[in-house]
């Protein structure tokens, strides 16, 4: 395993666990793409409880990227 590609789990594995303190479950998916549609990571509320699915079949430094986003924007200004 490259060092730059462990470097990026390691900081998903970190951001992953800084959800959790924040009450925010995150899945890592494979999300299934058709011919008319593109789908993407994203944020939703399920049963009440915030959810962040990644795709995972993105690159691991987009994975990173886009959950240090959603991650910046819950916290208190």
């Amino acid at each position: 395993m490259g060092q730059g590609k462990h470097k990026y789990e390691s900081l998903l594995q970190e951001l992953i666990a800084r959800a959790r303190t924040l009450n925010i479950d995150v899945r890592t998916e494979k999300l299934l793409r058709e011919v008319g549609y593109r789908v993407h990571s994203g944020r939703c509320r399920l049963k009440g409880q915030e959810l962040i699915i990644i795709d995972r079949d993105a690159p691991l430094g987009e994975q990173v990227d886009f959950l240090a986003g959603e991650l910046k924007r819950q916290e208190p200004v």
